[in-house]
């Protein structure tokens, strides 16, 4: 067995959870991914400790909550955030998370994945785990890894991801069909290979996906997001059915053919690309992913050419509906949403454009330019390069470095407007406002004598 290192990071935390133990009588292990992580030597998250009694408490419901306690108080933490139906608690230490529980059995009810528990042994609750690689327990006594399905270090050594019962394996899956995502997640993060029984299973269980919440559904997809290459996973959805579960409208862009002038692969195809080529940022690959879903609607021949006449502004509306229905934010929602609608904007460059047209476009992009013209680059896909999007960017820096690219703000109040034309508030504020900064986007250098002389002409007509 290879030694397992601690990373320093975590290092003072499990010294002070082993003390602390030996000092109470408890036995305590690592659980989970993080011990996997160690093994194989990939930085690990999300600290979980087992925790046994000794003696005729052995094994206890409250044995995790109570040892959290003893330790806050020993250590002058804050108070641990007791879950007192699964018997954990949550404590923060030295800046991390550390969740202390009880070993368990689950029960499931048919219509939902949230299981109802039971204290059990830590063979019992390495059983109930969703894949050996995730079952192994690091006692932290004497540093041993415990296997008890005999096949986790196996699997580790060679990438393999399998269910930790072979003769339950559609049952696992059925019981808590989050698995099947996170199967699929783990697949490409660890560069594991799915086992033959454990990747069928998951195909035939795919329709129970519809008992899983949103939330934790989104919590998925955006882990998947972040990787390096995530197209591989949205491949593996595809080919076993769940990405018309969950992202129907990304999944019937499949074999919606384009024009060859400019692209080569199906718009599904094409999607998955553009979304491997943008930087890990969560907002930019997600409006990657939804970029084209409003193809499918705007689809049409036209003189026997493809076209798909306005997709962009129907891939927004598309993308606020997937968006909504999975619970994000709506500050995630309304950023995501600008990304994509005004993605095919930077392609409309050209030299003829003024620098007043210049001023427009930023405007019209907001916080979000940046987003915009990157996910325009990974949408072009030749190269990094493109002449066009580098002479939009070269204009709208230059501009930037002359303090002319954004239009002063606030030329006229409309105090100050009311004032000056003697006129009650109301909706002709706000057209002034704009007829100013219309002018602005032209003249940037636009004087308030110049601004108000423009509205006198303007309430003349």
């Amino acid at each position: 067995m290879e030694n397992i290192i601690i990373p320093q990071r975590y290092k003072s935390i499990i010294d002070k959870i082993s003390i602390t133990a030996e000092e109470n009588s408890f036995d305590v292990y690592i659980v989970g991914g993080f011990v996997r992580d160690l093994f194989i030597k990939r930085e690990p998250k999300d600290l979980d400790i087992m925790v046994c009694g000794r003696g005729n408490d052995a094994v206890g419901r409250t044995a995790g909550i109570n040892f959290s306690k003893i330790l806050a108080k020993k250590y002058k933490l804050d108070e641990p955030v007791v879950f007192e139906r699964f018997g954990t608690a949550k404590v923060f230490m030295d800046s991390e998370e550390v969740e202390f529980v009880m070993p368990r059995k689950e029960y499931y009810n048919t219509d939902s994945r949230n299981p109802d528990t039971q204290v059990a042994s830590l063979e019992q609750d390495a059983l109930r785990r969703d894949f050996t690689i995730n079952a192994l327990f690091l006692r932290l006594s004497d540093m041993k890894i415990l296997d008890f399905t005999s096949q986790g270090v196996v699997d580790i050594k060679n990438k393999i991801i399998r269910v930790v019962d072979p003769s339950g394996v559609e049952l696992i899956f059925k019981q808590d069909p989050l698995r099947i995502l996170r199967a699929v997640r783990q697949s490409i993060q660890l560069g594991f290979r799915i086992e033959t029984e454990t990747y069928n299973a998951m195909k035939i269980s795919v329709h129970r996906i519809e008992i899983v919440s949103p939330e934790r559904i989104r919590d998925e997809i955006n882990k998947i997001l972040m990787e390096k290459t995530p197209s591989k996973a949205f491949k593996m959805m595809d080919e076993i059915n769940l990405a018309v579960k969950i992202l129907p409208e990304v999944a019937r862009l499949k074999n919606l053919e384009q024009p060859e002038k400019y692209h080569v692969d199906d718009v599904f195809m094409h999607t998955l690309k553009v979304l491997d080529r943008t930087k890990a940022d969560i907002i930019l690959r997600m409006a990657a992913l939804l970029h084209d879903t409003g193809k499918y609607i705007t689809y049409k021949k036209d003189g026997g050419r493809i076209c798909f006449y306005g997709h962009d502004a129907e891939s927004a509306k598309e993308s606020e509906t997937v968006l909504k229905r999975l619970k994000y934010s709506k500050e995630f929602i309304q950023k995501t949403v600008s990304v994509i609608k005004n993605h095919m904007y930077p392609k409309m460059y050209s030299d003829n454009w003024t620098d007043g047209a210049v001023r427009r476009f930023v405007k019209k992009c907001g916080g979000e330019l940046d987003l915009i013209m990157e996910i325009s680059r990974a949408d072009y896909g030749k190269d990094n390069n493109d002449a066009k999007l580098v002479k939009l960017k070269k204009r709208i820096e230059d501009l930037k470095l002359k303090n002319m690219l954004y239009p002063k703000p606030g030329l006229l109040t409309g105090r100050e407007m009311v004032n000056i034309f003697n006129k009650l508030p109301d909706k002709w504020i706000q057209k002034a406002k704009n007829k100013i900064e219309e002018v602005q986007f032209e003249n940037p250098c636009l004087t308030k004598e110049e601004a108000m002389e423009i509205l006198r002409k303007m309430f003349r007509k």
